[in-house]
């Protein structure tokens, strides 16, 4: 029946009308005095009430107090309008145990000539439509307010909403981005089809997909993402939308990557640091166990770079490392590994030699010699130009070693026996080198309170002339070890070059030279003697070389003419400008200076015509074999030749019999010193040699 007013008629009688039991909202009659007189069968299932409890009791005390007073000023104007037609509201109604449910109203009056005579209505329960609401509602608020980015679009990816965060995160207007699909906006061109291909195979089927990739924002900046996208179906399994959850994650990737590299990568170079080679060294040593193949370990260091560093400073050091990383790199198969342990070492791990003990260590070899070369060549930064060396150590490795770290050591190991072969060169490692090792060590300790306790002496090796006369001496540092006598310097010099005990021990055997020097000048036996003191490369490049040096000659009152300065020509390359600069200064005081060493550099030639020195030494290398071998002799003959020309005082090293003797004589050379000549001597010997007017030559 049509619930409209209803006037001059009688009130129906609802209760034998069995379609309003059916229905599945409440219908209900109340009387003029708002009791209810009728409620169909609906009312006790949906409230749990019994309708026979419910009749003639007022239908204001069903209704939540708080809405009371709204529906009572609705029913008063409902009753006063007298044409009104259904008035319908919103309000809550007590059930059993007293929950509420939420119901929509619809109530019409039932009216005579003069007075209202009751009222029918209906109750629909719109409980679950409240929830679906309030829960939309909810989301909303949730969505809205959350800080990731959340995108919802139909099927075919065309975007319908968009959260506030997206918006900021993409650099986009809401305009802008509705009715635009992700590929219109924030495409980068990072991914390659295959990946969409993927992502779009799996949320079609209804599964959901998760991953990182690269967007693009509105501006053009890139970033990195994080994105699930999760299919919505309807009832028949249908997908009606897509929702996104995108989440920018570059902060934390950049975090990552910075965390990563610092703990496995050396920030200076980028190559892998210490910990993450031998981790990939353990790797490779269970491989090459696995498959009986060999490996080889390449312990590189670079040669003199502390005199890099002290010279010309550590950014220019720093400079000097990142070359020297990118040269190794480059020298490289794919297959193996470079990385730098720290200061100037680095290592090489090769990868896959094969079966043959031989071949593989000539294919090591092969790529150790050029890495040698690599490094042996001029390099220039900041307009310096330097030109440096390297020693390389070589472990091979199959099964032999249980650890990396082993593998490691013995690799160090032959790295300081190609040190002590003179550097610039190669060894492989061999179990004997272990004691040698062992040894080093417990000398460095000893080193640490030699000069305190006294230990170095000053030997003097004699110079003379063709007429056998001595002219000279050559200050030799000795370490008077408490256990194992008298060491010389190639037993210890790398060490303390090493550890910086250079300076120290250089300005020692300066002041015990000059002193020296000046006993002799005190002599009318001894005072035409000259004295040549090693200076090192370190020690003349210090800032302050010059003005100690002069205070301790002017103290001593030193004839400087008679002083030689040697140097190598590694103390020569560094600044040349200033090292100019100081020989000119001590030059003018009368102090002569000497290349010692000459033939085994690389620029001797520029040396002797940009410094101008007064002598040159002839290394013992190319004197030792010059009875055999016709290079040498060669080589001996045109550095004599080329020095006379230049006017230099020309003295052989290492003479150590007759023949080399004659045949330097007969070459032009004017002045020799040499265990066959003379061994380095005390001074106390030295005096009663000369005191005694023999011959030096034994």
């Amino acid at each position: 029946m049509s619930l409209k007013t209803v006037k001059n008629l009688n009130i129906p009688d609802l209760s034998h009308n069995g379609l309003i039991n059916n229905l599945k909202q409440i219908v209900f009659q109340l009387d003029s005095n708002g009791n209810f007189i009728f409620l169909n069968d609906t009312w006790k299932t949906i409230t749990g009430l019994p309708i026979a409890k419910t009749i003639n009791r007022p239908w204001l005390s069903f209704i939540y107090e708080h809405d009371r007073p709204k529906v009572e000023i609705l029913l008063h104007q409902i009753s006063c309008n007298k044409e009104k037609v259904n008035e319908h509201f919103k309000c809550r109604l007590y059930i059993e145990n007293k929950r509420l449910i939420n119901v929509e109203v619809f109530l019409t009056p039932l009216i005579d000539i003069k007075d209202t005579k009751g009222f029918i209505g209906t109750f629909y329960d719109i409980t679950e439509h409240k929830k679906t609401e309030l829960q939309l509602e909810i989301q909303k608020i949730a969505l809205e307010s959350v800080d990731k980015s959340i995108v919802i679009t139909d099927p075919n990816a065309v975007i319908e909403w968009v959260s506030p965060a997206y918006l900021q995160l993409t650099g986009f207007n809401l305009e802008e981005t509705l009715g635009k699909t992700f590929k219109d906006l924030v495409y980068s061109g990072r991914q390659d089809n295959t990946f969409y291909v993927e992502l779009w195979q799996t949320i079609s089927a209804n599964k959901v997909w998760e991953g990182d990739l690269v967007n693009k924002k509105k501006n053009g900046a890139l970033y990195d993402e994080h994105m699930t996208i999760t299919p919505i179906t309807d009832t028949s399994g249908q997908i009606k939308h897509y929702i996104a959850i995108k989440e920018d994650i570059s902060q934390r990737k950049a975090s990552k990557k910075e965390i990563e590299e610092l703990a496995f990568y050396d920030p200076l170079t980028k190559l892998p640091n210490r910990r993450l080679f031998l981790e990939q060294l353990k790797h490779v040593v269970l491989t090459n166990h696995r498959e009986q193949s060999y490996g080889a370990l390449l312990f590189v260091n670079i040669d003199n770079f502390k005199t890099l560093n002290d010279t010309h400073g550590h950014s220019n050091g720093d400079l000097y490392l990142t070359e020297i990383a990118s040269q190794i790199s480059n020298s490289i198969r794919s297959t193996d590994t470079v990385a730098r342990l720290g200061g100037d070492e680095f290592v090489v791990m090769l990868e896959q030699l094969g079966h043959n003990s031989q071949k593989a260590i000539s294919e090591a070899s092969n790529i150790g010699e050029k890495i040698l070369a690599l490094l042996n060549q001029e390099y220039c930064f900041n307009h310096i130009k330097y030109r440096g060396s390297s020693s390389i150590g070589i472990c091979m490795f199959m099964d032999q070693y249980n650890n990396a770290e082993d593998i490691l050591k013995r690799a160090d190991t032959a790295m300081y026996e190609a040190k002590n072969a003179g550097r610039n060169t190669l060894r492989f490692f061999d179990p004997v080198m272990q004691n040698t090792l062992e040894q080093r060590i417990q000398l460095e300790k000893e080193l640490g309170i030699a000069q305190e306790k006294q230990e170095f002496k000053l030997y003097y090796q004699l110079i003379i002339n063709n007429e056998q006369k001595i002219v000279g001496a050559e200050a030799l540092l000795r370490w008077q070890h408490p256990k194992q006598g008298v060491l010389e310097p190639n037993e210890f010099l790398s060490l303390i070059e090493n550890n910086g005990m250079i300076i120290p021990i250089g300005d020692w055997i300066i002041k015990e030279g000059l002193e020296q020097l000046h006993r002799w000048q005190q002599s009318e036996t001894l005072k035409a003697m000259t004295l040549s003191i090693n200076i090192s490369a370190i020690q003349f490049q210090k800032e302050n070389f010059v003005s100690k040096l002069k205070t301790l000659i002017n103290d001593l009152n030193i004839n400087c003419n008679n002083l030689f300065l040697e140097l190598t020509e590694s103390s020569l390359i560094y600044d040349i400008e200033n090292t100019t600069n100081k020989i000119d200064e001590l030059k003018s005081m009368g102090i002569r200076f000497s290349i010692d060493d000459f033939g085994t550099g690389f620029s001797s030639l520029s040396y002797l015509k940009s410094f101008k020195l007064a002598q040159l030494k002839i290394d013992r290398l190319f004197v030792r074999d010059i009875l055999t071998d016709q290079d040498d002799l060669t080589l001996v003959k045109t550095i004599i030749d080329m020095g006379r020309n230049l006017g230099l005082d020309i003295v052989a090293e290492g003479v150590e019999n007759k023949q080399q003797l004659q045949i330097l004589q007969t070459a032009g050379c004017i002045k020799y010193q040499g265990y066959w000549i003379n061994k380095p001597m005390s001074e106390d010997k030295i005096h009663a040699l000369i005191k005694s007017k023999e011959t030096p030559i034994h």
